[in-house]
């Protein structure tokens, strides 16, 4: 250890487990002495300027706030917004300020022009404004968020553009019909959804059901069915729904549940159901929410040429069309679960849409065909 004007030497005993140590102290010669203040004026000079941690923070959050690549403030200005905080910040301690923070990563430009004031700017802006106005279209078209958390998420967004492109963006698409969940606690359901799957453990709520006079009130209230226990698996976003996907001790089965018609669910202690062997999340919702639940085929389709886009857009690019020139159509066998609304959505392409086979499923629309047509006969 040094002291200014002292030497200290440690002189140990030759024996290294003897306890006869002593401590000499000599006095610094003059060629020391000088030594030993100029390595303390150089270390003065060094710890002389300390960026206040508090002042770099509150520079920082102005300008991210406050600026980008069209707004700039100047030196006079955030010198003011430091002053009005509380703290004392000249030019040139702001000067050190800015480089410190530019030091550690940050992207803040500094403009200097002859004959005006200097001026900064924060420029690292992680989303561009065409990635923005995607992102607030989505939450604006979105029916499962309600209108006025849309607002709030909108608002959220349009301020990472910077305050120059704020008021650009805004919602661009025009939605007809929209109609807009009501359910305002539906985010923290599908948080707690996702922190029960992550922590392996089931969970229990109420389902909810409209009655004549248009109010949500829970499925069997009062009654020992009205609490669900579900394992999730999985949340899915299909046709501006967001729907968990889990198993269900009442019915003993994989099922679907609106997320918005679900209060938010609680956490339970037991462990989740395993998912059957043969379960797979992504082939289950393909079937779900394609055509519904009802027995699996491969069904043949003789489709006109003209609904072509609609048929990929059910079944995707990996489907096989088999072109038939001579009717000037195509025909294309896919893999469906047979059930209602597989038939709805057949009859509404009449005349562009039949069924090939298998027969039974070509008889299986015949019948409701027939159906149909003598109810609305008997009415």
């Amino acid at each position: 250890m040094e002291r200014s004007g002292e030497r200290v030497r440690d002189i140990l005993c030759s024996k290294p487990h003897s306890k006869m140590c002593r401590t000499q102290i000599f006095p610094l010669d003059k060629g020391e002495q000088n030594m030993v203040k100029c390595s303390e004026t150089k270390q003065k000079k060094r710890t002389q300027y300390m960026p206040n941690r508090d002042r770099l923070l509150l520079l920082l959050h102005t300008l991210q706030e406050n600026t980008d690549d069209e707004s700039w403030l100047t030196t006079a200005e955030l010198i003011r917004v430091l002053n009005n905080e509380g703290f004392e910040c000249s030019i040139r301690s702001l000067r050190k300020d800015i480089r410190s923070l530019q030091n550690s990563g940050f992207d803040i430009a500094v403009r200097e022009t002859e004959g005006r004031p200097t001026v900064y700017s924060w420029q690292d802006r992680e989303w561009s404004r065409p990635e923005l106005q995607i992102l607030i279209d989505a939450v604006d078209a979105a029916q499962f968020i309600p209108q006025e958390r849309s607002r709030k998420l909108i608002s959220k967004l349009s301020t990472m553009a910077g305050p120059s492109h704020k008021e650009e963006l805004k919602p661009q698409i025009l939605i007809s019909e929209r109609i807009k969940a009501k359910n305002r606690n539906m985010i923290y359901s599908v948080q707690a959804i996702r922190k029960a799957i992550d922590r392996d453990k089931k969970i229990s709520f109420r389902y909810l059901q409209y009655t004549s006079e248009k109010q949500q009130v829970p499925k069997h209230e009062g009654t020992e069915e009205e609490y669900y226990i579900v394992s999730p698996y999985a949340t899915v976003w299909n046709n501006d729904r967001y729907y968990l996907v889990g198993w269900s001790d009442k019915r003993e089965k994989v099922t679907v549940f609106r997320i918005d018609r679900m209060e938010v669910p609680k956490q339970l202690q037991k462990k989740r159901v395993s998912a059957p062997d043969d379960f797979d999340v992504r082939d289950y919702t393909d079937k779900i929410f394609k055509m519904y639940d009802g027995p699996d085929e491969e069904v043949t389709l003789q489709c006109g040429l003209g609904i072509l886009d609609q048929v990929i857009d059910r079944f995707g690019e990996g489907i096989e069309i088999r072109l038939m020139k001579r009717k000037k159509c195509f025909e294309v066998t896919v893999p469906v679960s047979v059930s209602g609304t597989f038939y709805a959505w057949v009859f509404q392409y009449a005349g562009e849409m039949k069924i090939v086979g298998p027969e039974w499923v070509k008889d299986g629309y015949l019948e409701r065909l027939k159906g149909a047509v003598d109810e609305a006969a008997s009415n």
